[in-house]
Order: structure tokens, then sequence, then C-alpha cells
């Protein structure tokens, strides 16, 4: 049997490749741009711009944490696969599976995300164009989404070969477009002074100003979300144990810097909040720029833009999401698992896969069109559901001792945390712990039945679920194979040679 037929994923993609796909599922400034509405009444102007910065400096803390481990174990499971190697023998088993399919659900979850960002950008550039003659409707914004995951299915399927250049593309587009963007408002709009944009504070949430700005953190939680996607691409990757940790810490720092920038210039901007907020659109950042330019065609062009971003975005999530099952099936961790760990010969991509991730989407993607609060608590779930799932290999490191890692790691690992791994550690575990215990709370106060944050009911769900799952099924997950994994990899492909945890063997360690 070829290696495809066997299971194992080709390496082809480059370190800026990693970090463009990453980037482009972030969309961090972008992400930030549609979370006006959300931010501004929890905390205003202080939650927006010195919240996001808090939360950019906790994923890093988080990415570099998840990037030790993945220096020693560069593998398309990512967490659930360093949680099995953390853990005792009694509690391997379990708890890798439970972290595994919380993280399958992030990503799910997440594919849908940016799939309806896309549409609904694509449904505000309508809107303007037509001089709001198009009215949106959920049932359209549904049709959209569904062009635009079918769009990135087919390209994970068919457009293999042009993956990495189409990443890069998405890395330059981005960029370029937040550089457009930021100076066509700063160039044509009227401005905010300085008061408004580093000291202003509002609270009409009902809750108290310190749980107000807890609660503003939500969206630039989202905005950073899913930086791992360079873990579950190790596979493809020529030297992940040097490339992974970098992708995912200059993933963050860029979406750091563009998204204080934009943050900014959003600030001193956005002289007419209510009106941008009750636009038609639906996207306050498309009514900004509309206000600002005073022109229909820029307004078009430039939330066209946004639109194209969100579509690279969902692209990159299909791609990660697709990698994380297929190593679930391969350890056996999903029903069918035979049927679904399986690379297709000639596409050298999980092709079966890839087309549950569109079949899921498809299916749940239909909560759009009921009630806006079941869709609201499915689409916000993402953030928790990736963020525990980090946080779990973290918080089993800290509870085995950081010494645990000396057994798998050669003196020259490329990435280790070396003394500071300990509080650089305990800061990520405090973040994801806190935030998402607040992230079930509801927006504001009083709470009503159109007010409530289901997100716990989503949560309720999953778990039912999952245990079912476990209790039915559980006893054929076996857990990663390490050796198989990562050896077979180097020896069919001739990268430079490593021993089994995964550590280059001529790196010098980065002590950080």
């Amino acid at each position: 049997m070829t290696p495809q037929e066997q299971g194992h994923l080709q390496p082809r993609l480059s370190r800026l490749t990693m970090v463009a796909l990453t980037f482009a599922i972030l969309n961090t400034w972008i992400a930030l741009a549609g979370s006006i509405g959300l931010v501004l009444p929890s905390g205003g102007s202080v939650s927006f711009l010195y919240g996001f910065i808090f939360c950019v400096l906790c994923n890093l803390a988080l990415a570099a944490s998840l990037g030790e481990l993945a220096a020693i174990w560069p593998t398309a499971g990512g967490q659930y696969h360093f949680v099995y190697a953390i853990c005792t023998e009694r509690w391997r088993t379990s708890m890798s599976f439970w972290v595994g399919w919380t993280n399958i659900a992030g990503w799910l979850t997440l594919v849908t995300t940016e799939g309806f960002f896309g549409a609904q950008f694509i449904s505000a550039a309508a809107v303007i164009a037509s001089d709001s003659a198009y009215e949106i409707r959920p049932w359209k914004t549904y049709l959209i989404f569904l062009a635009i995951l079918t769009f990135t299915t087919g390209a994970n399927i068919f457009g293999n070969g042009v993956l990495g250049r189409w990443n890069d593309a998405a890395l330059y587009w981005s960029l370029l477009a937040v550089v457009i963007i930021s100076i066509v408002i700063l160039s044509t709009s009227e401005k905010n002074g300085a008061d408004y944009v580093f000291t202003n504070f509002e609270n009409s949430t009902g809750w108290s100003d310190g749980m107000s700005w807890i609660l503003g953190l939500l969206q630039s939680a989202l905005s950073l979300i899913g930086f791992d996607a360079s873990i579950h691409m190790a596979e493809e990757m020529p030297k992940p144990s040097e490339d992974v940790p970098r992708a995912m810490m200059y993933a963050v720092m860029v979406g750091g810097a563009t998204g204080i920038i934009f943050i900014l210039v959003i600030l001193f901007c956005i002289t007419d909040p209510n009106t941008v907020l009750s636009t038609n659109t639906n996207m306050p950042i498309s009514e900004l720029i509309l206000q600002a330019t005073g022109s229909r065609a820029a307004a078009t062009i430039l939330t066209l833009m946004l639109a194209v971003c969100f579509i690279n975005g969902t692209n990159g999530c299909v791609t990660s999401s697709s990698r994380l099952l297929y190593a679930m099936a391969r350890d056996k961790g999903i029903v069918y698992h035979d049927y679904f760990a399986r690379i297709a010969p000639g596409f050298d991509v999980p092709i079966r896969t890839i087309i549950f991730t569109f079949v899921f989407n498809i299916l749940f993607g239909l909560l759009y069109l009921g009630p806006t609060v079941a869709f609201s608590a499915y689409a916000a779930s993402c953030t928790i559901f990736l963020n525990v799932s980090y946080a779990f290999p973290v918080i089993a490191l800290l509870v085995r001792g950081r010494h645990v890692l000396s057994t798998h790691r050669t003196e020259q690992v490329y990435f280790n945390l070396g003394r500071k791994g300990l509080v650089i550690n305990y800061i990520a575990a405090i973040f994801v712990v806190v935030t998402s215990v607040f992230f079930c709370f509801p927006s504001a106060l009083p709470v009503g039945g159109s007010s409530m944050n289901y997100v716990p009911v989503v949560l309720g769900i999953f778990l039912t679920l999952i245990t079912t799952y476990w209790l039915v099924y559980g006893s054929t997950f076996e857990g990663p194979k390490f050796e198989v994994i990562i050896g077979q990899r180097e020896h069919d492909h001739q990268v430079a040679s490593t021993d089994w945890s995964g550590a280059p063997s001529k790196k010098q360690a980065i002590e950080t």
C-alpha cells in the first residue's frame, strides 16, 4: 500500500504558508470590526482597545505553551495528542478523547462562523450597491453561505496543489485590505478626540463596570481564536517542530498588530455610533466606510474585500477541521473510523473528512434560519470549545509538573520555554478558565428569553452527545502512535532526522 492509502499526509507547506493560513483564519482586525456593536456598550473604548491588548498577551502565552508541546509532538491531532502524552496511564485515553472532540467541535463551529461572516459581508455589499433596494433575508444569507462552503470544499479537494500559494495570497490580501481601508477611513471621515479613544468607558449592560469589561473581552477573544490551525497541518510541513511554534506565535503577533491599528482607526473615526450600529447592512464597519467616503461604489468594493478575507478564512477552517477529524479517525475515535482514516490517492487530502465537514455545516448552518439566539449561541460556542482544548494540555502539564517534558525532549529541542515556562503556562491556563466561565453569562441585565446566553445549552448538548459516545464506543479509541506517525512521515519524505519525540537533532534550544 502507498503512504496515502495507509493514511499519511504529504509535507508540502512552508512556514510562511502556515502563518498565512492561520492568520487568514484569525482575520483578527475584521472580526473586531464586526464586533463594534457588542463591545462598545460593554466597556466602550477602554474595553475595546485595552481589552484586546490584554487578550493578545494572554493568547501569546497560550500559543507559546502549545508551541512548546508541538515542538515535541508535531502531529495533526494536536492538543489531544499532547494530553495523551502528558497524562498518566490511567487518564490519558479518556482525557485525550474528550479534548479531541472538544477541539473538533470548536473547528466545526468555526467553519460556520467564518462562512456566515463572509455571507453577511456580501449581503452588506449588496445593500450598499443597490441603495438599500436589496433586502437582507436569512434564507438569502444562508444560500450565500452555502455557496461559500461549496466553493471552499471544492478548493480543498481539487485545489490541493495551489493551497499553499492560495494561503500566501490570503495573507497579502488581508494585510493590503487593512492598509487600504484604514487609509480610506482616516482620510475621509471626521475624527473623535483622543479622550474618547483612550479613556472613554461606557456600560449599558446592567452589570457592574468590572463585569461589563470582562464580558467585553468575548469579541476580542473570538478575534484571536483558531491559531492552532498550524498544529493540525503539522504532518504536511517538512520541519514542523520548528515551523509550528513559529507559525502560531507569528500569527497571533500579526493579528495583534493589525487589530490594534484597526481598533484605533475605528475609535477615531466612529463619530456617529448610533447610526453605524443600527445600519440596515447589519455590518457596522460597512456603514462606517459608507459614511466616511460618501461613495456607494467605494463602500461596496471595500466591503467585498472584507468578504474575500472571510472566504479565505473559511477555506483554511475546512482544511484544519478535516485534518483534525482525519487524525481522530486514524486513532479510532470516531464512528466508521476505517472509512474516514483514508487519504485519497492522487489527491493527497482526506476527502472523506472534508465532505464530513461540508455536510455538518450545511445542516448546522440551518440554525441561521431559526431563532437568532440559537445561532448566536452556536457561533459563540466555538470560542469556548477551542479555548478549552488549548487549556487542557497546559493544565495537564501543570498538574503533572513540567519535568514530564524532559523525558520526551532532547537537549537540542527547538522551542523550549525554560524557566519562564511555569509562569507562561499559569497565565495561559488562568486566562482560559476565567474567561470561559464568564462567557457563559448573559451579556446584559435584566435577562429575558431573547437576551439569555444559550451557550451553556450548546455545551450541555455537546457533553451529552460525547458522553453517550464514550460510554458506547469509547473502548475503540486507541490514542496516537507517535513513533508511527512521526517516524513514518520522516522516513517517507526524507526530511530532517529527529528522535521519536519530533525534536530536530541539529537545532539549538531557544530559551524564551
